[in-house]
């Protein structure tokens, strides 16, 4: 079984699109190190999956399909904005030019970041400032009321 990945990190990415991943988040699978690099339902950001864990994202979104009677076209875009990927011996990934508009940076400025966070059974890259606005800094959820709002507490 795959570990979880947890954690976040702001990473350079280089004027070839190129991402390090952090050094936490690199040969956490057993054996193989392909991924799959596509965009996440519901949110402006990407995702790398462990290509077992692509899988079964897709098998459990196509049982939810089947369950629910919902257009098959989720399926479709899903895979369909999957891209095999394999961190060079420096840990770096390539974002394929079709995934590239999703991340809004411009690789070429010295500046250029990227937030990678860790989310379970998948790696997220975001745009830093919609990261920022979307998700929240390291205060975002300390207020009680504002964990009460999202989830409650009677879970903890």
């Amino acid at each position: 079984m795959e570990k979880n990945f947890s954690g976040n990190h702001q990473r350079m990415i280089d004027a070839k699109w190129r991402v390090s991943l952090p050094p936490e988040f690199r040969k956490r699978g057993e054996g193989d190190d392909r991924c799959v690099l596509g965009r996440v339902p519901g949110s402006p950001c990407l995702g790398l999956w462990r290509t077992g864990s692509f899988q079964a994202t897709y098998q459990r979104l196509q049982d939810k399909v089947r369950e629910s009677g919902a257009n098959q076209n989720l399926l479709r875009w899903f895979s369909g904005n999957g891209y095999e990927v394999k961190p060079d011996t420096q840990g770096r990934i390539l974002v394929p030019e079709p995934l590239r508009n999703v991340l809004a940076v411009d690789p070429e400025d010295p500046d250029a970041r990227v937030f990678v966070a860790g989310v379970g059974q998948r790696i997220e890259l975001w745009n830093a400032e919609l990261w920022e606005r979307n998700v929240g800094g390291a205060e975002a959820y300390t207020d009680a009321s504002s964990f009460d709002a999202e989830v409650g507490s009677e879970w903890l």
